[in-house]
């Protein structure tokens, strides 16, 4: 039986039991019920909490176990590179591999290696975007690179693309879809019909490639990167 949880109070009419992405239980209700009320909702959904909470449990572990280190194999577009140790107080990617100082501490790897991959996804993007833009008779006032983790690309209402650098460890072909999909919203903001349309006149497949995108999420989703 679950004993330790969490409980929000708030103005909602209905109780709620949640997980929280650090596999925490947490129990949200209105304002003023009773603990024992509280206490029999989560026995009530037991079963639910049993089904749910080790999954959550196993990503939090391996996120807080996840360590980069020299003979790491690390993703650029969709292809596995060696990361490895140099002599030199430098850092970087060369085509055929990731290299850093052998002396960098485990935090300044990993802020080494960030700093490469938002490099590489913002040449990567900025390329992408001016081509298919030609293509697609569409051109946006900025191309900008962020961290999010959740959200592989936004387009602004005053026409800037947003990219995640996560996006650059996908396939050309997945990263071509998420270029196209941000730049069709210059044309719909919204996720019509007419948007879909605009999307798969270009990539007729992309389909395909939005799943492999769930599936890279999925395997960055036990990765500590910032």
């Amino acid at each position: 039986m679950t004993k330790n949880y969490t409980i929000k109070h708030s103005k909602r009419k209905t109780m709620g039991l949640y997980i929280t992405k650090n596999a925490e239980i947490e129990v949200r209700v209105p304002n003023g019920t009773p603990k024992k009320v509280i206490a029999d909702f989560v026995n009530q959904h037991q079963h639910w909490i049993n089904t749910h909470y080790g999954a959550v449990a196993r990503q939090v572990e391996e996120r807080a176990n996840f360590k980069l280190c020299f003979g790491t194999k690390l993703l650029f577009l969709g292809r596995e590179f060696s990361l490895v140790p140099v002599e030199k107080p430098t850092y970087g990617y060369d085509g055929q591999c990731f290299y850093a100082y052998a002396q960098m501490s485990a935090e300044e790897l990993k802020t080494s290696l960030v700093g490469i991959y938002r490099t590489l996804a913002k040449k990567v993007l900025s390329t992408m975007v001016e081509d298919l833009g030609k293509h697609m008779g569409l051109k946006p006032k900025a191309v900008k690179i962020n961290g999010a983790r959740t959200r592989w690309g936004s387009c602004s209402s005053a026409g800037n693309l947003n990219f995640s650098w996560y996006l650059v460890m996908a396939e050309e072909t997945t990263i071509r879809y998420v270029v196209v999909h941000e730049l069709a919203h210059l044309i719909e903001m919204n996720h019509s019909s007419h948007f879909w349309k605009i999307v798969e006149q270009v990539l007729p497949n992309y389909k395909v490639e939005r799943e492999k995108l769930k599936k890279l999420q999925k395997k960055l989703s036990v990765q500590s990167w910032e």
